[in-house]
């Protein structure tokens, strides 16, 4: 059996696009809360067991998306 291992193709492969430090993008902290309480409230939303195990509810939820939703209206549109 040989190996399918090619290095030029490798996800590790030093280009020369990636000899550079990358830019970091600039923060933006109610953006990110917002993304994070998403996610978290979509995985919990789709699994009673987790939310038991965590003991929250989907008024807890609710709440959840209030705030996401407060949040978003603080981000200054480009």
């Amino acid at each position: 059996m040989e190996s399918s291992f090619n290095p030029e193709k490798s996800p590790f492969a030093t280009t020369s696009t990636t000899l550079g430090r990358p830019t970091r993008r600039k923060a933006n902290g109610p953006a990110t809360a917002a993304a994070l309480i998403q996610v978290a409230s979509e995985i919990l939303s789709a699994s009673p067991t987790l939310r038991q195990k965590m003991n929250i509810t989907l008024t807890d939820l609710a709440a959840a998306e209030k705030v996401r939703r407060s949040l978003i209206k603080t981000l200054p549109h480009a």
